[in-house]
């Protein structure tokens, strides 16, 4: 009688874990390589953020594969890394192309930013 409860606790559990759980999309951009343009908002006194802001204009190829991963997230979460490090986690609203902003918490600047420099 136990196993056959634990059994049927387990097989819910994986049911709710696939119908509840859903992973989100990874796209891992290279600075070096993805990359054509990168500008970077240090300070801005009318703003009061706790991030940096940075503007990114993708390689074609790299664009192309931010815009599918993008297109078929829609709705559902993405994590963004630049350079192996995790900048974060947003659902997204619609497919990104060639250029976007993206905000970097300073926390993670103070590792990502000297990777920038290649």
């Amino acid at each position: 009688m136990k196993q056959a409860m634990g059994w049927k606790i387990g097989l819910f559990l994986m049911v709710m874990t696939g119908a509840t759980g859903s992973h989100a999309a990874e796209i891992n951009l290279s600075s070096a390589t993805d990359f054509t343009r990168m500008e970077l908002l240090l300070k801005d006194h009318d703003r009061l953020h706790s991030a940096f802001e940075m503007n990114v204009t993708l390689s074609p190829e790299a664009a192309e594969h931010m815009q599918r991963i993008t297109h078929e997230s829609i709705g559902q979460k993405l994590t963004l890394s630049i350079n192996g490090w995790k900048i974060s986690t947003a659902t997204v609203q619609s497919a990104l192309g060639a250029q976007f902003q993206v905000s970097i918490p300073k926390a993670i600047a103070k590792d990502l930013l000297p990777t920038l420099v290649d």
